[in-house]
């Protein structure tokens, strides 16, 4: 299983009907520090970020790594997708080393409830299905956050199991190109 720094990287943009997924580049830091700031997305991953920290910390080219892509609609960055290998303490695993790929999307409020996420992160994973045929992903969500367990169930993720986690209910989900297209 190869981590996500061995597969070729970055890739090309990534273009579906509406979306591009491509590196961070230094257009998009406003728009990453409205993402980790922004009290409606940090609703379910602990809240949001202290704005004037956030700012400091982040690098004027935000991090480029293997597996991160920036979504773009129209020129203008309205979220990212994350593709990481899970470390082995994490729980909940669908393998034996428990170093599954995990999918991540945090989304501006402004993109929520037009298909995004959905298409975005469908083209991730048809990116990643070719890159590491029959590899399983997972993806952690709070029960409670409605749009997430509804955008897992439209992906194609079935439940697994769940478990509580920074003291919410969580559910694990476990994706397969060969379960989707098979």
């Amino acid at each position: 299983m190869p981590e996500l720094g061995l597969l070729p990287w970055p890739p090309a943009p990534i273009r579906t009907e509406r979306l591009v997924l491509r590196e961070p580049e230094a257009r998009d830091r406003a728009a990453i520090i409205e993402l980790f700031t922004s009290p409606e997305v940090g609703t379910y991953i602990g809240g949001p970020r202290p704005r004037d920290e956030f700012e400091r910390a982040l690098p004027e080219t935000p991090e480029r790594r293997p597996g991160l892509f920036v979504v773009e609609l129209d020129g203008a960055m309205i979220g990212t997708i994350e593709l990481n290998r899970r470390a082995a303490e994490h729980r909940g695993q669908v393998r034996p080393d428990a170093r599954e790929a995990e999918l991540g999307y945090l989304f501006l409020p402004q993109a929520w409830g037009r298909g995004y996420a959905a298409e975005a992160c469908a083209a991730a994973l048809g990116w990643f299905a070719e890159a590491v045929p029959g590899e399983p992903v997972v993806l952690t969500t709070q029960t409670a956050n409605d749009r997430s367990m509804r955008l897992a169930a439209k992906l194609g993720f079935t439940e697994v199991r769940r478990f509580e986690e920074w003291g919410a209910e969580q559910w694990l989900g476990v994706w397969s190109a060969v379960t989707v297209s098979g």
